[in-house]
């Protein structure tokens, strides 16, 4: 019935599993009769631990003031649990899905009703009772009508969100819960002091003695033994000893009754079950109002818990599992079930697999086990008070213990130790300070803890200069080289993920360590990307309006580069005046940034241009020669008009080519259609290095902008020099290797920048 952490099982283990399962099944009963008596064996386990742990649940609920209901609570819970496993049988999505009411939920609604109890503790017996089966069938509604909702709109991985901190922790809360609440059946609430010195205390001490002892012994059976026999076995090993027991020392029922050996009833009036009319007329709804937190607790955690059943059980199974449809199939099973005042559940993980295990995987399981329960259900009062108190108290402590075991000490090693102490702390809340001081302490702790760890992460995703991160200009060799020695005086952040107040000041800090920096040369620019920002608050717009005030004193210009228009406004409504304050800018993206940059750096250099023709760019380039006169003229011009195309997608042409003037546009042709720009060529770059040397159709068209000037050489020319006239054509294979050398000089460094 608990809910386990799924993991994945090894294919050799599993394999095993398969073959030790099929042989234990055909020793228990021939294949042939296998889908009759598979399904009816474990209707029979699931029938005894269901009308044990419904027992169980019941007395954890209906005890002192509410005593009354004990006998119409056994009744419910076992018709929650009819309802839940007769309609997932019959709608579940996998057909030998088991559905159940889960000890975790109604550890949070007992103390929920407990707390409503003492609240209407001078209130009539009947109002106590119908006011606790109200919570409890309000709780089923709520959560089936959740559970519905989330599958309807299919916000079924939305849960998923939830902290794992916080699921764990509340289960494991829940485990001392189920505790608590098993002691308090057997001691009341007696003072220590009456315990330790009045007769009826040290009774009840004596009876909790006897169920930790039977917790103890069920707890090391489940250990021990993995065989389906166990529980139930040790179920019906705990009453029947007890009986002889009492036949050993001759003391009749009554007196049993008497010295709380077994519960007591309220009345012999037989079977019944809490009528929804009389529910409804005689609760205190204003009771069940503030029991709300509790029952919307109980909602989310078991959403949480059947999204993680259905996921183990794919793992554990190899089937995928439509888990919204799992989500609207409980949700309406629980809605039914709380109609009658009934208990909140979903599919059990560990008797799915168990069916499994004993052959029985088809929806007949699921009926069988509905119908097992159903014969039981008119005896539930009778059974029940035949249940020795320490067997049920047992029970509870032995399932708290293995929630405890599961959700807190197992994940001391699975968690980093500042979740792990999230987890600890729900359960040790809900011990100092009840269940809502827990759950509103782990809640803060893992807002807390969350809100610690993502202000840890970078929301600066490259660092980088001018140097590093140029924009897509093709610019000759003379201006790469202004900007690699002139570059550091650009910062260039990329920034990513959601800003926030704690990570925002991340970029002032990165600003302000560059400033401080004087090996390096003085800054005049910072480019602040958003082009990965998912969004961003109030606090950290106020801090780019800090960083702004930091930078004025410098003179340094803030360039902002694809700002979506919410948070333009964001920074605008917090003091950034994007259209009269001359140090501030805004670039639609982060290349023309980069390229507004680069021409405000150059425009400010100082430099002489030292050719005046292409042979004196030449000689600047590729160095001095006698011979560059002579490949200029081994060259052709050609003079474009804006949108002349010299270079073509697609073309098997392998010419180089020199942009002298003018400038020009890569782009290519997008599968829709749609043309996309790729880059800027400015004068004095070569193009169609690459295609001289491996030939091949070119992947890229390049367009004049302007009147513009380039000189092609043809690679049949670029041949016949090679034959004819050596030299030349070696002036020409450095110019290509110079113009590689320069790109791929830049592309390291972008490459390096981005791995640092």
């Amino acid at each position: 019935m608990n809910i386990h952490n799924p993991a994945p099982v090894p294919e050799c283990e599993a394999a095993i599993g398969r073959k030790e399962s099929s042989e234990a099944r055909r020793l228990l009963f021939p294949t042939k009769l296998q889908p009759v008596v598979a399904p009816l064996l474990f209707a029979i386990i699931a029938g005894i631990d269901g009308l044990g742990t419904s027992i169980s649940f019941a007395a954890l609920i209906f005890a002192g003031p509410l005593a009354a209901g004990f006998g119409m609570g056994v009744g419910v819970i076992l018709l929650s649990s009819i309802l839940l496993a007769l309609w997932t049988a019959l709608r579940s999505r996998y057909p030998s899905s088991i559905g159940q009411v889960q000890e975790a939920s109604i550890a949070i609604l007992a103390t929920a009703i407990a707390m409503a109890a003492a609240q209407l503790e001078f209130a009539p017996e009947e109002v106590r009772v119908a006011t606790a089966f109200a919570i409890l069938g309000s709780s089923a509604v709520v959560t089936g009508a959740v559970f519905w909702i989330f599958g309807f709109c299919r916000f079924g991985r939305l849960v998923r969100f939830m902290p794992y901190p916080v699921v764990a922790g509340f289960l494991a809360g829940s485990g001392w819960l189920l505790i608590q609440g098993a002691v308090m059946m057997i001691v009341g609430d007696r003072a220590i002091v009456d315990l330790l010195i009045r007769p009826e205390g040290q009774q009840a001490l004596a009876n909790l003695y006897v169920a930790v002892v039977f917790a103890v012994v069920m707890v090391f059976a489940l250990r021990r033994s993995t065989s389906p026999l166990t529980m139930p076995l040790v179920l019906l090993g705990g009453g029947l000893l007890f009986y002889v027991m009492l036949a050993v020392i001759g003391v009749d029922s009554g007196e049993a009754r008497a010295t709380h050996w077994l519960p007591e009833l309220a009345s012999d009036q037989g079977f019944a079950l809490p009528q929804p009319g009389q529910v409804v007329m005689m609760a205190d709804w204003t009771v069940v109002l503030q029991a709300l937190p509790a029952i919307i607790s109980v909602a989310l955690l078991g959403m949480v818990g059947l999204l993680l059943n259905t996921s183990g059980l794919e793992v554990a199974t190899r089937q995928e599992i439509d888990a919204d449809a799992e989500l609207r199939t409980t949700g309406i099973a629980n809605m039914v079930a709380g109609g009658f005042g009934g208990a909140p559940g979903f599919t059990g993980l560990s008797m799915t697999l168990l069916a499994n295990r004993m052959g029985a995987r088809a929806r007949s399981v699921g009926i069988a086990t509905a119908f097992m329960l159903a014969l039981m259900l008119p005896f539930a009062e009778q059974l029940a008070g035949a249940m020795p108190t320490f067997v049920a108290a047992g029970l509870m402590i032995a399932l708290g213990v293995e929630l405890i075991h599961d959700w807190l000490w197992r994940t001391r090693r699975q968690l980093p130790r500042m979740e792990w102490l999230v987890v600890l702390a729900i359960p040790v809340g809900m011990a100092a300070f009840g269940f809502m001081g827990g759950m509103a302490l782990g809640l803060g702790l893992s807002i807390v803890s969350f809100v610690y760890n993502y202000a840890r992460l970078s929301v600066i995703r490259f660092n980088t200069s001018l140097r590093e991160r140029k924009s897509s200009i093709d610019r000759p060799t003379a201006e790469n080289s202004l900007i690699e020695l002139e570059g550091e005086q650009v910062q260039v952040l990329e920034l990513q993920e959601f800003l926030f107040f704690g990570t925002a000041d991340q970029v002032i800090d990165a600003v302000r360590q560059r400033l401080q920096d004087r090996s390096r040369l003085s800054l005049r620019f910072v480019v602040i990307d958003f082009g990965r920002v998912s969004g961003i608050d109030a606090a950290a717009a106020a801090t780019f309006v800090k960083l702004r005030n930091l930078l004025t004193g410098s003179a340094v210009e803030l360039v902002f580069s694809s700002l979506p228009a919410d948070i333009r406004q964001a920074l605008d409504r917090n003091g950034i005046d994007f259209s009269a304050d001359p140090m501030v800018a805004i670039e639609r993206d982060l290349d023309h940034a980069l390229e507004r940059c680069e021409e405000r750096l150059l425009s400010s250099i100082r430099r002489e241009e030292t050719w005046q023709d292409v042979e004196g760019y030449l000689a600047r380039t590729i160095g001095p020669s006698a011979r560059l006169k002579d490949l200029v003229a081994s060259m052709h011009e050609i003079r474009l008009q804006p949108g002349d195309r010299f270079i073509r997608s697609g073309e098997a042409d392998d010419d180089l080519f020199l942009l002298w003037t003018g400038r020009a546009k890569v782009e290519a042709v997008l599968a829709s259609g749609k043309r996309l720009r790729l880059r800027t060529v400015k004068p004095g770059v070569v193009l169609g290095e690459i295609a001289i040397y491996r030939g091949g159709p070119r992947t890229a068209d390049v367009v004049a902008e302007v009147p513009s000037t380039v000189y092609r050489l043809a690679r049949q020319q670029l041949r016949y020099l090679e034959q004819t006239d050596p030299e030349l054509a070696l002036l020409v294979h450095r110019l290509c290797a110079t113009t590689l050398a320069e790109r791929l000089t830049i592309a390291n460094r972008i490459v390096q920048a981005l791995h640092e």
